[in-house]
């Protein structure tokens, strides 16, 4: 079973987000990111405003891309850096 999560509460996102998967987020508007998490499980896919302290710790622990494109239909994360 594998969970896919469209999300938009920042508390959920960084509950959900594990050191062994991987995370990428970029900049979509004004004090909006766009975030992604990928594991083997699951896939957390969140579009929203992030508080400082949340903003800072996505910096410092994810990779920052151009491009993010999530296909549930094709069961893919693809991201453009």
């Amino acid at each position: 079973m594998k969970l896919i999560a469209e999300i938009s509460d920042a508390d959920l996102l960084f509950k959900l987000m594990h050191i062994l998967g991987a995370t990428f987020w970029r900049v979509v508007g004004e004090d909006v990111v766009e975030v992604v998490y990928f594991s083997g499980e699951k896939v957390v896919h969140f579009r929203g405003k992030l508080d400082v302290d949340k903003r800072k710790v996505l910096e410092a622990s994810a990779w920052k891309v151009e491009n993010i494109e999530v296909s549930e239909i094709e069961g893919t994360v693809k991201i453009k850096q």
